[in-house]
């Protein structure tokens, strides 16, 4: 089953403008990194031209099962409790700057692994930012085998290849074309017990076999 995916890492793009600035970013930053208990990197991406694109990383210095737990009893990302909504806080940043802003890549370092979420149409992750949190808790024991390992780097999503020429993956990312189901298809797995990535298939809810291409913006 051939998979794509817009992000590799062992394949370092271009990296992000860190010269940039907006109103009530320092606010926005100080926002993430009190709910989601982290250092929090921001960057701009000059590659892509809509507006201002963010690159978000978040440093947590607690693991991936942590994480989890935290996030189940509210205490990590506050979303139950409606303290804080990243699209908000987006909205009042183009409100204060006049501009569009959205995220192109939100990054969260735990102390085990690594997980990338990279934008598939506009606004999409803070659209559907806590909808992925809350998957990656109900399938937290699928995607660690069973709780034997844990995978150290988790792309969402990655796509199945689509055989239509006159439709490519690659222009449907790039025209907006996708939707929040293609959020929860498929994600990307890499563990250190083997060389090449594993898939995570959610309607099987199984980790099965595939060979993953980067796709280039």
């Amino acid at each position: 089953m051939p998979l794509y995916f817009d992000d590799f890492k062992n394949n370092l793009p271009i990296g992000p403008n860190e010269e940039f600035y907006l109103v009530g970013l320092d606010s926005f930053k100080k926002n993430l990194e009190k709910h989601f208990f982290s250092e929090v990197n921001i960057c701009n991406n000059p590659q892509n031209e809509w507006g201002c694109n963010l690159v978000i990383e978040l440093n947590c210095n607690i693991d991936m099962f942590e994480t989890v737990l935290n996030f189940d009893h509210g205490n990590w990302g506050s979303f139950g409790q409606n303290q804080f909504s990243i699209k908000e806080g987006l909205n009042t940043l183009m409100e204060l700057n006049k501009i569009p802003i959205q995220i192109d890549e939100f990054s969260i370092f735990l102390e085990d692994t690594t997980i990338i979420i990279n934008k598939i149409y506009e606004q999409s992750i803070s659209d559907q930012l806590e909808n992925i949190l809350i998957t990656l808790s109900m399938n937290y024991f699928q995607l660690t085998k069973g709780l034997t390992e844990i995978p150290y780097e988790i792309y969402v999503p990655v796509f199945e290849e689509n055989h239509d020429e006159n439709a490519s993956l690659l222009g449907g990312i790039q025209t907006g074309n996708n939707i929040k189901k293609d959020y929860f298809n498929f994600w990307g797995l890499y563990f250190e017990s083997k060389d090449d990535a594993d898939i995570f298939a959610f309607e099987s809810s199984l980790i099965v076999k595939g060979d993953l291409y980067m796709l280039n913006d």
